[in-house]
């Protein structure tokens, strides 16, 4: 049997006896004192210090106990059958009889019955409390009683001394294995809770988040090791104590009285910033107190650095807003001012523009700045991997879909995805077969991994973008006319860097910032020739040719080197390419000799100078778009 240990303490010797029997029949871990009132007290109190689990005693003696000790006390009831007993046992001894009981314990409904079924007379002397015992005891004694019946022993005690007949109303052997039976079911029911408490209080311990509970006296219930730590004060000396004393005297009356409750807030507390969230406890209907939640504010930002990093490492991350493209044209505004208006809605996004003016990070702000901002971004360009790695790369795939399969398969980037946005860039570049595969994405929004026949819901927002007129591309029948509708619901024109000159002075100034700050060189600013001189180049390759052209200023520039005269040459190295290039001699272009990854990053940086897409860059060279998009990455590390 569980292991709980009882306490009895007994009122009189057949009492301890009967229990002892009990006891042995039930196989129980259970200890008998005797002893009656202060005595009995005093017993009870060893039995606490001893460790038992849960105290049973009767009468006075029992009542006192539950008041001196903190554990649970159990009271042997009187039953009918024990006093049919007494007072047969009285009957026999007198005929007038006098009946000493608590007035409601011991007088049931039943008590006349059992006195008219006996066929004796009996006067009754109820009590609710000690005082009235006392009193009616001494009525009991003054009115010459031929037998008195008591529940109490000491009454039985008194009666004997005075030598009257007493008979003492014994708890019968129902009452206490009856007693011994509730012992047992409410310990269980006691260390229910306490594994439910412990199982809690688990949880709210194991929470990183400092947690305090107020009742509603507003004593301090609880608070965790979080919570110890973060306030550096241990929780034995808060826990107990009333909130009022605390209010402006200590960090955690700063921080539970910090707002009102159900709100959430940041506050500086002594040196620390610290986010607070107050909410109410209810039990039933009816409010117990309040849980305050709070965390270090450097601690959040740890968290929320760590969140990023892995979101990048995975790239489901959009890093750029609205606030990172640079220009102040009526033109850029006017295209930003759309931008902002498409991000509300939830329709598909396709963005028109030259390479190198943004496309991307017209994209990453738009989901920013929609509803979707807290799902992921998942970015590909269609024309980097040809039509088989891509279809695999957006749907997925299982294993043993084909040779060389993954083992366990792949997830695809549209259900990596969901909830989130995908950036189709050069959607132009997709194949027919793939271009029917994402129609149905649009159209059933749901996706089937390839050599799979499961179909699976997918919620995603699909912005695409391309440097060409896809209108042209369907007419000549490279692109799908449905796919193309359903792409362009909104259309998004990014102007090109010759259309918005007046953006290339913060463009350039922001740029040199940047790549000073890289090169941790001092660089001075660009005079109003230089500027002039960027003014009126007309940029085919865009902001990424402009930033192309700062970066080799910032590298190249010296103390005492004239700036424009450095500009002018640099502008004149890209006419130069430009003009060799479109004189008929587009085979052949001047490179600096260097290390082989520098002249190939030059070849491919002068063709995309040009307005050329991957596809076509592919085809020249006679190099693998994969491979080209990787040297890509190399030479354009950054946000356009």
């Amino acid at each position: 049997m569980e292991n709980i240990k009882i306490g009895v303490v007994s009122t009189y010797p057949e009492m301890t006896r009967l229990v002892m029997t009990i006891a042995d029949e039930m196989k129980l871990n259970l200890e008998v004192k005797e002893g009656v009132l202060e005595e009995g007290v005093s017993l009870a109190c060893q039995f606490e210090q001893e460790g038992v689990d849960i105290i049973i005693s009767r009468g006075i003696t029992g009542k006192k106990i539950k008041k001196a000790v903190s554990l649970p006390v159990v009271l042997i009831e009187i039953t009918s059958f024990d006093i049919i007993k007494s007072l047969h046992i009285a009957g026999g001894m007198g005929r007038r009889i006098a009946f000493l009981g608590h007035e409601t314990k011991d007088f049931s409904s039943e008590f006349q019955t059992i006195i008219d079924i006996l066929g004796i007379e009996v006067e009754c002397y109820p009590y609710t409390n000690i005082y009235q015992m006392e009193q009616q005891i001494a009525r009991i004694i003054r009115a010459d009683w031929e037998v008195i019946v008591s529940t109490g022993l000491c009454v039985y005690e008194m009666a004997k001394n005075s030598g009257a007949n007493a008979v003492l109303v014994q708890s019968g052997n129902d009452s206490i294995h009856g007693s011994i039976k509730q012992a047992l079911e409410l310990m269980r029911g006691i260390r229910r809770e306490q594994d439910r408490f412990n199982k809690y209080k688990a949880v709210l311990e194991s929470s990183n988040d400092g947690i305090v509970t107020i009742d509603e006296h507003q004593q301090i219930t609880f608070m965790n090791k979080a919570a110890e730590s973060l306030l550096e004060m241990e929780a034995r000396s808060l826990v107990g104590r009333n909130l009022d004393g605390l209010r402006e005297s200590s960090m955690v009356g700063a921080i539970i009285n910090s707002g009102g409750v159900g709100t959430e807030t940041f506050k500086e507390v002594g040196r620390k910033q610290f986010w607070i969230n107050t909410m109410p406890i209810f039990l039933g209907n009816r409010r117990n107190g309040i849980v305050t939640m709070f965390q270090s504010v450097d601690r959040i930002q740890v968290l929320e650095q760590n969140l990023r990093r892995q979101l990048f490492k995975k790239g489901l991350f959009a890093r750029h807003t609205f606030n990172d493209i640079i220009g102040s044209s009526d033109l850029l505004m006017d295209t930003i001012v759309r931008a902002r208006k498409y991000a509300a809605a939830s329709a598909t996004v396709l963005i028109y523009g030259e390479s190198g003016t943004g496309k991307e990070l017209f994209a990453q702000s738009i989901h920013n700045e929609s509803l979707r901002r807290e799902g992921p971004f998942v970015a590909i360009n269609c024309a980097a991997l040809p039509e088989n790695l891509l279809e695999s790369e957006l749907f997925g795939y299982e294993e043993g879909a084909f040779t060389g399969a993954k083992k366990g398969g792949k997830t695809g980037l549209f259900e990596m995805a969901h909830g989130g946005t995908i950036f189709l860039d050069e959607i132009g570049e997709m194949t027919l077969p793939v271009q029917a595969r994402l129609l149905r994405v649009l159209q059933e929004r749901e996706i089937m991994k390839l050599g799979s026949d499961r179909i699976l819901p997918v919620d995603v927002r699909i912005i695409s973008a391309t440097n060409h007129e896809l209108s042209v591309a369907v007419k000549e029948g490279n692109f799908r006319n449905d796919l193309f509708h359903r792409l362009e619901v909104l259309n998004l024109d990014i102007p090109p860097l010759r259309k918005r000159r007046e953006d290339i002075e913060l463009l350039t100034e922001f740029l040199v910032n940047k790549f000073s700050l890289e090169e941790k060189k001092k660089v001075p600013p660009l005079t109003e020739e230089a500027l002039e001189k960027l003014k009126k180049y007309d940029w085919p390759g865009n902001v990424r040719e402009l930033q192309n052209v700062i970066q080799k200023y910032v590298l190249l520039i010296e103390e005492g080197r004239d700036v424009a005269e450095l500009i002018t040459r640099l502008i004149n190295e890209k006419i130069k390419k430009s003009y060799s290039a479109s004189s008929g001699d587009e085979s052949r272009i001047n490179i600096k000799v260097g290390k082989m990854e520098d002249m190939e990053l030059e070849i491919i940086e002068y063709l995309l100078s040009t307005g050329a897409s991957i596809k076509e860059i592919s085809q020249i060279t006679g190099t693998s778009r994969t491979t080209l998009w990787r040297k890509l990455k190399d030479l354009d590390g950054t946000m356009f």
